[in-house]
């Protein structure tokens, strides 16, 4: 007696197909966001939450400042930043924050500013993107300015 049937593919298999597939890729994308690492909250959080409101009459007061406030530009390989600002600034300091990851992010001090101009080293910037925020003090008056940057 022979029972070699050649196999035929019906549709109960393409249910239970779909069902193992299903839960396969259920359990990968499972294991892969528990090990993903998002940094969005602060470790001050709190603290940041209370001074809100500083930032923003910060940002205002930069707003209005016109031509008077820090330029940047990188160069093409985002290894140095170039950076000007005028001549009455106090103190200047750059943070480069990295949303999806808070170890990479970087702060960058300059004060007793000699010169409108400086060139900084920005090999830490890893591809992606990244959030930048320009503090400065001018006349005894502080600032603040962000801007989004991706590097390719």
């Amino acid at each position: 007696m022979n029972t070699n049937k050649p196999f035929k593919f019906h549709w109960g298999h393409g249910i239970i197909l779909t069902f193992i597939l299903f839960g396969g890729f259920m359990a990968y994308f499972y294991i892969h966001m528990t090990h993903e690492n998002i940094d969005l909250v602060g470790k001050q959080y709190y603290q940041e939450g209370q001074n809100f409101q500083e930032k923003i009459n910060e940002r205002n007061e930069a707003n209005q400042l016109g031509l008077e406030k820090p330029g940047y530009e990188f160069s093409e390989d985002f290894q140095t930043l170039s950076i000007t600002y005028p001549r009455v600034t106090q103190k200047i300091s750059l943070v480069f924050y990295r949303p999806s990851d808070a170890k990479l992010d970087q702060q960058i001090n300059l004060s007793k500013l000699s010169s409108d101009f400086q060139i900084l080293k920005t090999s830490f910037l890893k591809k992606g993107p990244w959030n930048l925020s320009i503090h400065w003090v001018q006349d005894n008056q502080k600032y603040q300015e962000d801007h989004r940057i991706y590097v390719p």
